[in-house]
């Protein structure tokens, strides 16, 4: 979002506290479990002094979405992983192990590490598909869906979008209404 940033002693701080983790080039934030827990609980919280009207507006907002994830038994999580297409809300599928999500879940996992470099480092989704050319497109969307609600799994929009070739833009997952370009897997 423009307009808001985290400075290096901020983020270094949270990440000390154990709150979130950072990956480089680009460089993306992520909440750990601990740091899950720390916003969940901020969802309950009184709107501070001085809060205002926008202030206690956004407390109003932060409130509703902890009595959703209470009366839902969703974890905030996977709340803010959810899909919201035009006239429907789709949670990202949950695979066992003996489905053929699973078995598309492992064939990108695969993938990924004989593309990166190293763990950890962004592979372009055209890359994966092409080396997955045998998955369907419904396939390999809802992996990577499934991959994306797990820790160590970055799913992220290309932020150069000037230089996506037609390829890279149309190989692109849609999560939210943000198109994804890259994966990292560091787990």
């Amino acid at each position: 979002m423009p307009g808001i940033g985290l400075k290096a002693d901020h983020r270094r701080r949270l990440q000390s506290l154990g709150l979130i983790e950072v990956t480089e080039k680009p460089i993306t934030l992520a909440l750990t479990d601990k740091g899950w827990d720390r916003a969940t609980e901020e969802l309950g919280a009184e709107p501070p002094k001085g809060a205002g009207t926008a202030g206690g507006t956004l407390y109003v907002a932060l409130d509703f979405l902890r009595r959703l994830i209470d009366h839902s038994g969703t974890r905030a999580d996977d709340l803010f992983r959810m899909q919201i297409n035009r006239d429907e809300v789709v949670a990202p599928p949950v695979a066992s192990s003996a489905s053929p999500a699973a078995d598309a879940v492992a064939l990108i996992r695969q993938a990924y590490h004989e593309l990166a470099a190293k763990p950890g480092d962004y592979v372009m989704l055209a890359d994966l598909r092409d080396a997955l050319s045998d998955l369907s497109r419904p396939e390999f969307d809802a992996a990577l869906l499934t991959l994306n609600r797990e820790r160590g799994v970055h799913l992220v929009p290309e932020s150069n979008q000037k230089v996506l070739k037609p390829q890279e833009r149309a190989a692109a997952v849609t999560i939210g209404n943000q198109d994804k370009h890259l994966v990292a897997i560091s787990s």
